[in-house]
């Protein structure tokens, strides 16, 4: 199924990604586009680098490119603020918000006794606060309506038991359980909420951190993207509260 069309048609609908400049973002943004969705394509990063190439004004023209309609806004999902004002511009230029995905993370690899106070910290900010914020956000948009899509980035680290990568897989279990209590929460706003792990891919991100020889055999960012939309249309009615891995898409969920 990863490779068919979904044939999953979002016209109509804005969906709001964070951590969209590059990555499995913009490979979401991407794919939300090409299901008609209007893209808000939200991220720190305005200033392209040689080492960590992608922006959120790439991206936008990437999806503009492709004939859809994106915004790009700039926005520290960690900074209340911040949140409140991509909500307000998506709103201004959309008129709602109907799809959140939460991407943005940090991966951090130290184990426990190697983690610095400091890297805690960011990396518990970035992947468990910014969710929790972006989040409340939305959802005072989705619950009047009764309708809405909340997909969260996870990891499968957060099931790990082996180290190192203690502080990330902590902060990924933390996100996972926030996401699937909050599923069971919203779900008689028929709000769906649910979780993807998408396994390691082929991200600038990782391109800066690894040898050559370790990404050849990983898959491309855009694995993500036909899960994401599929799950970015669905409703508590029909598929909330899940743990979804891409690899198992299409053969066991949805």
């Amino acid at each position: 199924m990863v490779g068919k069309d979904l044939n999953v048609n979002l016209s109509g609908k804005t969906a709001v990604v964070t951590g969209a400049s590059r990555g499995i973002g913009k490979a979401i943004s991407l794919a939300l586009a090409r299901a008609k969705a209007n893209v808000v394509v939200t991220a720190r990063t305005e200033d392209d680098s040689s080492s960590l190439p992608g922006t959120i004004y790439k991206t936008t023209k990437e999806i503009e490119d492709l004939g859809g309609k994106a915004l790009p806004v700039r926005c520290d999902v960690t900074v209340a603020d911040e949140v409140q004002n991509l909500v307000e511009k998506a709103v201004n230029a959309y008129g709602d918000i109907d799809i959140l995905v939460n991407n943005a993370g940090v991966l951090y690899a130290a184990s426990f006794l190697e983690a610095e106070i400091s890297d805690f910290n960011n990396v518990w900010q970035v992947n468990v606060l910014g969710p929790f914020l972006c989040t409340r956000a939305v959802l005072s948009l989705m619950i009047p309506r009764k309708s809405g899509s909340i997909v969260n980035i996870s990891s499968i680290l957060a099931e790990s038991t082996n180290s190192p990568h203690n502080v990330y897989s902590a902060s990924k279990a933390a996100l996972t359980r926030m996401m699937l209590k909050l599923a069971a929460e919203v779900a008689e706003h028929n709000i769906a909420v649910n979780l993807i792990y998408p396994a390691l891919t082929r991200s600038e991100g990782l391109i800066a951190r690894r040898s050559n020889d370790m990404l050849d055999d990983l898959p491309h960012p855009s694995v993500v993207g036909p899960p994401a939309v599929w799950l970015a249309a669905q409703d508590a009615a029909s598929y909330t509260g899940k743990i979804c891995h891409v690899n198992t898409f299409g053969s066991d969920w949805p």
